[in-house]
Parts: C-alpha cells; sequence; structure tokens
C-alpha cells in the first residue's frame, strides 16, 4: 500500500511511478548509456567529465552519474565520494558547529546575511552579490568566522578525528531514477573506481549497506582541506615558475 504522506514536494518519485513508466525511462537510460560507450564504457553515464588527465587528484574526489538496475525498470541517480571528502565534510559540519554555537543569535543573522547589489551587463540590471564586511569576535579571539571555522578543523583533525565507513545510502524521494550516495576508499574518482563501485553495490543486492570497520585513519587526510588546497596552488605555481629545460 503506498504511503499517503503528505509531501513538501508537488511531483511522485521515480519508485512510486507505474512499472511502465519507469520501464520506458529505463530503456531511455540504456539507450543513452550505449551512445556514450565510447566515453564512459558502456556501465553508465553522466553530464561532467571524467578522467581528465591534467586534474589533480584532489580534484577528483566526487562525481555524479546515472546507471541502470538489475530489474530492469530501476534508475540509479547517483554520486559517488572518496573517504577523503567525506571526511572533510564531516569536519566542515563539526566546526560549524563549533563556530555557530559561540555566536550571538544577531551575531549569526549579520555574518550569513546575503545582499545584493546592482550591476550592468550589457545594457540590462542584473545584480550580483555584495560582498561582505569583514567582521570579528570576541569569542573567537579577533578572528573572522572563516579564520576559526578553520582553527577549528584543524583542531578537530588533530585531537577527535570522526571515523568514516565506506557506505551506500539509497533515497527513493528522487524525481528522476533512485537517489544513490557512494563513500569509498579511492585515492580519486576515475571510470574504473566507477565500475568496481557499481558491481560492489549489485553485489550487496542494491541495497544500503555500510562496511562494519571504518577506514583506516593513515587513508584519510592529516590536514585541512584548505591547507591542502593552498598546498596544491604552491606546487603548482612553483612549477610554472620553472618550466623543464628542453
Amino acid at each position: 500500500m503506498i504511503s499517503r504522506r503528505r509531501r513538501s514536494h508537488k511531483y511522485t518519485p521515480y519508485s512510486e511511478l507505474s512499472a511502465r513508466r519507469r520501464r520506458d525511462a529505463f530503456i531511455c537510460l540504456r539507450g543513452k548509456i550505449l551512445g556514450n560507450t565510447p566515453t564512459f564504457g558502456g556501465k553508465f553515464t553522466s553530464h561532467q567529465i571524467l578522467n581528465e588527465s591534467e586534474r589533480p587528484a584532489l580534484s577528483n574526489q566526487w562525481f555524479d552519474f546515472l546507471f541502470l538496475g538489475m530489474d530492469g525498470r530501476t534508475i540509479w541517480n547517483a554520486e559517488i565520494i572518496t573517504a577523503r571528502r567525506h571526511f572533510w565534510d564531516k569536519v566542515g559540519s563539526i566546526a560549524w558547529d563549533h563556530a555557530t554555537a559561540l555566536m550571538s543569535e544577531d551575531e549569526r543573522a549579520a555574518e550569513f546575511k546575503l545582499e545584493f547589489e546592482p550591476i550592468a551587463y550589457r545594457g540590462l540590471k542584473m545584480y550580483q552579490l555584495k560582498p561582505r564586511e569583514r567582521r570579528t569576535y570576541e569569542a573567537f579571539g579577533g578572528l573572522t568566522f572563516e579564520e576559526y571555522e578553520e582553527q577549528a578543523a584543524a583542531g578537530i583533525i588533530r585531537n577527535e578525528p570522526p571515523s568514516v565507513h565506506e557506505s551506500f545510502r539509497t533515497d527513493r524521494e528522487y524525481a528522476y531514477g533512485i537517489g544513490l550516495y557512494l563513500v569509498v576508499d579511492a585515492e580519486e574518482i576515475d571510470r574504473e573506481i566507477v565500475e568496481a563501485t557499481i558491481t560492489r553495490f549489485q553485489e550487496q543486492g542494491e541495497a544500503d549497506w555500510t562496511a562494519p570497520k571504518p577506514v583506516a585513519r593513515e587513508r584519510l587526510p592529516y590536514d585541512t582541506e584548505n591547507a591542502a588546497l593552498a598546498a596544491l596552488r604552491s606546487d603548482s605555481t612553483k612549477n610554472d615558475s620553472h618550466p623543464a629545460r628542453a
């Protein structure tokens, strides 16, 4: 029996469409996947670019893609991320909570208020986000929100790093396909990782799953995302300023 609970959205989730409509969508996607075989190998398709040779591994930590279920009607609308990316997301969430907990309601309202200013573009009046005023806070020891958040994130990684598990999590409220969130222990996301993860998901019965053991600590970052990106930019600048000799 289909639940008649009230939803905030105005669409029917894909999982509640008729078998015929799901089969039609399945066949349509199967054609797209076959057509994109030269690019993605024939097991999935995506609107994104994968396996760019010049992109550093740090820039390949997540990927959105679509693939077919084993029942002939299901479409999986998937996002795959590395354990590193998931770790940074968890650290960022904890650091955000730590920082906002120290602020008053008025301070939070002022810090996160979005203001827009008009600009002229090709004869049209448009709006852009107004640069935010730099605010420091006594509760942060005179630091800005971003500075304190980065400091908090570094402390969390150093003293109380959160555990991260490989996992598959489904969401049947998607309008197109069934949502699927995949966390994998990999240095970066490439075609081989996507294909291997699809196979693992199918072997698990296309169901929610969490690895019993967390990802080993040595497989996770010891610095913040901002610090890692800064180091990457620094290395890139050094390489650009010292071109290889002929």
